[in-house]
């Protein structure tokens, strides 16, 4: 569970649209928005390392930061806020933007959240392969009650046998917002592969074949003339 904020120092920026973010990434930085509640939006710039070495990958959209908006009108300068998207070049593994929500911390807000498979299956020592239908899940809860992840216990796992989003213990005071028959893992039989021909079996099979073929027509010609 994640009990403190995590701070994170961010800009104000006047300038937007395509140029703007292609200079910003070239000096190092994201472009990003905070919007939300009552307050409007405000187009900020958050250094690239600081945001990778503060909000690592996996905890995203589970973190709960207090923004320093440098810039910003004295009411919105801390803002506490949760991710609500990041924008990758998948490519080359560059961030290109982020969005901050403003939240309350005594209100519930919703989050994807990774799942993690914790124990040793029985059916995976078997050769099993386990096939994740799904690596995250929506979860509801307030926000210094969200969790980093959520553990589903595979050590009980056969070959053919599935977990479910019932089978995922979430802590106290947080929801599951999906259904409870939905798949997240499955332990699949190991892939059978069929056993080659060798090369010059094969060769020597097509050749019999063909010198095979031709008594047939003959036969079926000399039937036809008789």
């Amino acid at each position: 569970m994640r009990h403190e904020q995590v701070e994170l120092p961010v800009a104000t920026r006047s300038e937007v649209g395509k140029a703007a973010n292609r200079r910003l990434r070239a000096a190092g930085k994201i472009p990003g928005v905070v919007y939300g509640r009552a307050e409007g939006a405000v187009a900020v710039a958050v250094d690239a390392h600081v945001f990778s070495k503060t909000v690592p990958e996996a905890n995203w959209f589970s973190s709960v930061i207090r923004l320093h908006i440098e810039g910003a009108e004295a009411e919105d300068q801390e803002p506490t806020v949760m991710i609500r998207e990041v924008q990758r070049d998948l490519v080359a593994r560059r961030l290109l933007s982020v969005d901050f929500l403003r939240i309350s911390l005594e209100e519930a807000v919703r989050a994807q959240i990774p799942v993690v498979t914790v124990g040793e299956s029985p059916g995976v020592k078997q050769g099993g392969i386990l096939e994740h239908i799904a690596h995250e899940v929506i979860v509801e809860c307030l926000p210094m009650d969200m969790p980093d992840h959520l553990e589903l216990d595979i050590s009980e796992m056969e070959i053919g046998d599935s977990l479910r989003l019932r089978d995922l213990v979430a802590p106290p005071g947080v929801t599951l917002t999906a259904q409870p028959d939905d798949v997240l893992v499955v332990l699949a039989p190991p892939v059978q592969f069929e056993e080659a021909v060798p090369e010059a079996e094969a060769v020597e099979g097509a050749l019999v074949e063909e010198a095979a073929e031709p008594e047939v027509i003959g036969e079926r010609r000399a039937e036809e003339e008789g």
